[in-house]
């Protein structure tokens, strides 16, 4: 089912071309919605067409248009051998990613890779000389290794280029849930002081740190809320934001892109930056990442924040797998696309200098 669901967002615009001869304006949305589930069946799922058809007609019986669904699935069918699929893009996700990404050949990439399942990865907590990339990182098979967690590689890739700046390696981590960034430092020798309000997240973390039997706490708190008493030379913000670098995993953030909300993650993001701030140490570090790619979430914070505080100092990175852009920095999509390809995140680097 889960597969499915994904197949149905990652060709939500090849399913509205397919029936666009049969349905007009005054097609009801959960008709319209109804007619693609089938079609996401029809193409993607084991389950004879004639039963997705009489299923289909049934429930659509509710909605009183079983005429009009029964009509265009018997008329798909029968025209099955003219079905096209494509790498249809959904246009504002699509006017997002190229006013990022101004390489073609990086565009086409990112346009195929919406429609490949992508591979999983698999962290080792020492390095391990079968590694695929860094001594650190392999492909998940069908089970976790032993004294390996799984971390998508570029998320491996932002910490592996930056923990060097810290100096200090007490080290504060920010909404740390489920753990990989957490793990991974704490593997590379930090003190990982780990914090997120979200239960459910922090479960899923200590599942993690339980199961490779490694000593690392992590507190339920509210970072905005708790009053800090101590201040902090390396701080990690890994902030909440849309996902939108995941959507080769969760195609559905490509059509649940809102103006609106993602103007409140970047609210939340410069609140989360600016408290920070606060507790960081002159000549202290703090790392602002997220998992998007929009302007809003990722350049346009830090080019807010450098605004209004002259004393901080933005760090270039050094790292062939990524792509400078502004006061930040993107995994560039085709740096390890000869060995599964990786989710996109943005990553700035900044040190107090009062």
């Amino acid at each position: 089912m889960f597969l499915v669901i994904q197949e149905y967002y990652r060709n939500f615009e090849n399913h509205k071309k397919i029936l666009t001869p049969y349905i007009n304006d005054k097609t009801p949305r959960n008709v319209l919605t109804l007619l693609k589930i089938s079609l996401t069946l029809f193409y993607f799922s084991k389950k004879p067409h004639h039963a997705i058809v009489n299923d289909t007609v049934e429930v659509s019986k509710d909605l009183k248009k079983e005429k009009l669904v029964n009509a265009v699935l018997r008329t798909i069918l029968r025209n099955n051998d003219k079905i096209k699929y494509e790498n249809l893009i959904y246009p504002d996700f699509k006017k997002i990613l190229d006013k990022i990404f101004s390489s073609a050949s990086i565009r086409n990439y990112i346009y195929k890779t919406l429609f490949i399942k992508p591979c999983s990865y698999e962290i080792s907590l020492l390095d391990n000389k079968d590694a695929l990339y860094c001594k650190r990182v392999s492909i998940l098979k069908k089970e976790i290794t032993k004294g390996c967690f799984v971390q998508d590689i570029g998320n491996f890739e932002v910490i592996n280029a930056i923990h060097s700046f810290y100096k200090d390696k007490k080290l504060i981590d920010v909404c740390a849930a489920p753990g990989g960034k957490s793990i991974l430092l704490h593997s590379l020798g930090f003190n990982v002081f780990a914090i997120d309000k979200s239960q459910s997240q922090i479960n899923k973390f200590c599942e993690n740190i339980n199961r490779l039997k490694i000593k690392l706490d992590i507190q339920k708190m509210d970072f905005l809320e708790k009053k800090f008493t101590e201040k902090y030379n390396s701080i990690l913000l890994d902030a909440p934001c849309s996902a939108l670098g995941t959507f080769r995993r969760n195609p559905d953030v490509t059509i649940k892109i809102d103006q609106s909300h993602i103007k409140k993650h970047q609210k939340l993001q410069l609140a989360m930056v600016e408290k920070s701030l606060k507790i960081l140490n002159n000549n202290g570090f703090l790392v602002y990442i997220v998992c998007s790619f929009h302007p809003f979430e990722t350049i346009d914070v830090i080019d807010k924040i450098i605004q209004k505080h002259k004393y901080i100092k933005i760090h270039n990175i050094d790292s062939s797998k990524m792509i400078k852009r502004q006061n930040g920095y993107f995994i560039n999509p085709l740096a390890f696309k000869d060995i599964g390809g990786s989710d996109i995140f943005f990553v700035s680097v900044l040190e107090k200098k009062l």
